[in-house]
């Protein structure tokens, strides 16, 4: 009986060991969440001025269009297509950065199914954990129980057939 309560004792500890873990992880988890979001909504801002770049340079082409057919000096044309250049250099870093952030999303999103994989585990061991814990006091219980009903029954015998002697 000493045994039991030694393990009993020592459940208990890895319990609350168990609970710490659950604890450590939901939290980290939590906060793989929130980095997530940061980086989806700078992903979602790098996309936004990419197309802000994109609509301004076709509004600009549509422009450099329309003078054409007014007539335009070839200092008015070189303007234009260094313009338009360098707009389309703003596109393609404008591109790239979207990408890294792309990257970033997908590399914060892996982190969070990780820790989430974690969380998933250690609240799964908690609850198995829980029942085994439950499984062990039923047990304690009926034994208690089952030692309660056989002292009754011998004292139900030893009243009815008293020793001679």
């Amino acid at each position: 009986m000493a045994t039991d309560g030694w393990i009993g004792g020592n459940a208990l500890a890895n319990m609350q060991a168990m609970e710490m873990l659950r604890d450590l992880a939901q939290r980290s988890s939590e906060k793989a969440v929130e980095n997530l979001g940061r980086l989806q909504r700078q992903q979602q801002e790098a996309q936004t001025q990419l197309g802000q770049l994109q609509r301004y340079r076709d509004e600009y082409q549509r422009k450099l269009h329309d003078s054409l057919t007014q007539g335009v000096s070839s200092s008015q044309w070189r303007d234009y297509q260094q313009f338009i250049g360098s707009l389309d250099k703003a596109i393609e870093q404008q591109q790239r950065r979207l990408g890294e952030h792309q990257t970033r999303v997908d590399s914060g999103r892996e982190h969070w199914q990780g820790e989430r994989r974690k969380l998933n585990a250690y609240e799964t061991l908690h609850a198995r954990g829980e029942r085994d814990a439950a499984y062990r006091q039923a047990r304690q219980e009926q034994r208690h129980s089952d030692e309660m009903a056989a002292q009754l029954l011998r004292r139900q015998q030893d009243t009815r057939h008293p020793q001679q002697g």
